[in-house]
């Protein structure tokens, strides 16, 4: 039997949005997912990782301790604005903050000897800004998802209650049909009272392009990246796909009643730019994923 290739799931971090809830910080994939065991989603670092469905990087330039302090400001800085209060300073940026400031120094002492490891170093120095800024970026879509997890369960119980009350006034069972099977645990929205519309908007989620940025600093090269939602339906668009001919994949990546497509291309294309950005982890030759229905 052919051993399953691997490939990562974007844009979601935490997968489809919760159907029931949940823990605060329980990622969503204890949620029924679609897609195959070997179709692993990202784990933007924080401590607790789960012991399957995830892939964490294991070159992160936060350790779990930094991420989960740089949620907990996210956190607090979102619920501050929220409120109205002034948003303070952070408690990730201290060690951050020290750990440029002795690498600012080693610039220092290395300009007046060597201007071929200065330069080296300080272009070690904005890599290493570029991928802490990436995986800030990713924590920040975590904690997106989760509230938006939040939101559609508010959504969903709305809608049924909604829906509920409106049948006691006296609705009609085609009515009151749709009605149940707008506000079912699968979906987003119902109808509320008097059949008024209750919808999430999912245009509140991050954008896939942002998600994918920087995703790639911490995706090598090598692993198939499987697209879903919009972002699948922008790149069936913007690449020339074909049918899979790879057996690990195909067996493993697509459900029997889908066809498995692929296309090889750097990041910077696949997002609609026109030209390579100069960061080999967006110029850097990659496989595409997307799953189409069985015609």
């Amino acid at each position: 039997m052919t051993a399953p290739t691997p490939c990562v799931r974007l844009p979601f971090l935490r997968g489809p949005l919760s159907s029931g809830v949940e823990e605060a910080d329980a990622p969503a994939a204890s949620a029924p997912q679609a897609g195959p065991v070997a179709a692993l989603l990202l784990w933007p670092g924080l401590p607790n990782i789960p012991q399957q469905g995830f892939y964490c990087p294991a070159d992160y330039p936060f350790s779990q301790r930094e991420a989960a302090a740089c949620l907990e400001d996210l956190r607090q800085m979102g619920d501050a604005a929220l409120s109205g209060l002034p948003v303070g300073a952070t408690a990730a940026n201290n060690p951050r903050a020290a750990r440029r400031a002795s690498e600012m120094a080693l610039l220092r002492e290395l300009g007046g000897a060597d201007n071929e490891a200065a330069l080296k170093a300080e272009a070690a120095r904005k890599l290493r800004i570029e991928r802490e800024q990436a995986q800030k970026a990713l924590i920040w879509v975590w904690l997106q998802e989760e509230r938006m997890g939040e939101l559609a369960d508010m959504a969903r119980t709305l809608a049924r209650k909604s829906s509920v009350f409106t049948l006691s006034l006296g609705l009609d069972s085609a009515d009151a049909d749709e009605a149940n099977e707008l506000a079912s645990p699968g979906a987003y929205a119902g109808a509320g009272i008097l059949g008024a519309p209750i919808s999430l908007d999912l245009g509140l989620m991050p954008p896939w392009k942002m998600v994918t940025a920087n995703a790639m600093y911490f995706l090598p090269s090598a692993l198939p990246i499987l697209a879903e939602g919009t972002m699948a339906e922008d790149l069936l668009e913007e690449l020339d796909f074909v049918p899979s001919t790879d057996s690990a994949l195909t067996a493993d990546a697509a459900p029997a009643d889908a066809t498995l497509l692929c296309a090889r291309a750097p990041a910077w294309r696949a997002m609609g730019r026109s030209r390579p950005t100069g960061a080999l982890a967006l110029d850097e030759e990659r496989l595409w994923l997307v799953r189409r229905a069985a015609s």
